[in-house]
């Protein structure tokens, strides 16, 4: 029990340069900016609806829908507060307010938000916890191995999920009904169908794989390249092939700054991972 103590004592609280983290929480800004304006035109309608009301906030509390003046302020404070956080003023400052107008608008919101919204919020929580300082700056590194162990169970979960819950992935069937659903007419896919059969079946556990290839092996050395280029690979198949919002995508990629960091952070550590 001892060796298991230090393990994950140094795994979670070795010291390292802040800056991944810091990098990570610069690129959670900027996606977050994007994520808001593509909503600035719409944000009566996302926010501030009385029918059909089904967000976090109503369900548990039955709030009534804020009004619009309400909303454009929380926008307009979060964005600024993204573009402190991209300068890297005030960041400890800038990316408190930052987490909890964030937080205001996911609870406020009339319908959840898509999973990628959800996840942007878990890291926000973290990132505005984690150590700051100037670049190459010493500090326990629990914030980015949090960051890192959430994107590796968004992988995993999904490559397990397909596993576990019957044979719809494991002969391809899924891959053939998602196929003729709307959201797979899509550049490459446009149509394109599938029957259940080899084809299905290779997309079917190449997609598990790698799955399973990013979720695991992005943590070693030796492999973070090739499950780095998994991932690229993975989010550029479905972006061809299926009509998910790109803001997706980008969110999954900007957690490569956890992995890989800027290179002065390699010299800096002496290469550790």
């Amino acid at each position: 029990m001892g060796r298991v103590d230090a393990a994950v004592r140094r795994f979670f609280f070795a010291e390292e340069p802040i800056d991944r983290v810091a990098w990570f929480r610069r690129g959670l800004a900027a996606w977050t900016a994007a994520y808001v304006i593509v909503q600035v035109p719409h944000l009566e309608e996302l926010y501030c609806r009385p029918i059909l009301r089904e967000g976090h906030l109503d369900r548990w509390f039955g709030i009534a829908p804020p009004p619009y003046p309400v909303i454009a302020a929380i926008v307009a404070a979060l964005l600024l507060a993204l573009a402190l956080v991209v300068a890297a003023v005030r960041t400890r400052a800038a990316t408190i307010a930052a987490a909890l107008a964030y937080a205001a608008l996911f609870g406020l919101a009339a319908s959840p938000p898509r999973a990628y919204g959800e996840l942007a919020m878990v890291q926000w929580g973290l990132v505005a916890l984690a150590p700051v300082g100037p670049p190459g700056t010493p500090a326990p590194r629990w914030a980015a191995r949090l960051l890192m162990l959430q994107l590796s169970a968004v992988y995993c979960y999904a490559a397990l999920a397909k596993l576990v819950e019957g044979p719809g992935w494991r002969d391809g069937q899924a891959v053939a009904v998602i196929s003729r659903s709307e959201y797979a007419q899509h550049l490459l896919s446009a149509g394109v169908t599938l029957e259940r059969g080899p084809l299905a079946v290779a997309i079917a556990w190449s997609t598990i794989a790698l799955e399973l290839i990013i979720g695991v092996g992005l943590w070693p050395a030796r492999t973070r390249r090739p499950a780095a280029a998994a991932l690229v690979l993975l989010h550029a198949g479905i972006a061809a092939t299926m009509r998910i919002s790109l803001l997706f995508h980008a969110l999954m990629l900007v957690h490569l700054l956890l992995f890989f960091g800027p290179p002065a952070l390699r010299r800096r550590a002496g290469g550790a991972s």
